[in-house]
């Protein structure tokens, strides 16, 4: 599962029209555009996963230098900060 925060909308192209087109169709063509976009291009090599113990989610590394640890800085990434912060500080008094 890719983070919430971590992907952008995918074009969906050609736009819906008519009534046989629902938006469950249109979920899926968006879908489907998505993943093609992202197999087909130089996405899969940046798929990571979040690095924070116990999420196990994926997400789209989209960072320039390739380095992104968390699916969420504010979630995993603050959780990992503070736990370090914590066991530094133990250690010193």
């Amino acid at each position: 599962m890719l983070a919430a925060g971590a992907r952008r909308a995918a074009p969906c192209f050609p736009p819906a029209l008519g009534a046989q087109h629902g938006p469950a169709r249109r979920s899926a063509r968006c879908a489907g555009a998505g993943a093609e976009e992202l197999l087909g291009g130089d996405g899969l090599g940046r798929i990571r996963r979040c690095a924070g113990p116990g999420c196990g989610w994926f997400f789209v590394d989209r960072s320039r230098s390739g380095s992104r640890r968390w699916c969420s800085s504010r979630d995993c990434g603050n959780r990992d900060r503070a736990r370090r912060h914590y066991a530094r500080t133990r250690q010193r008094g």
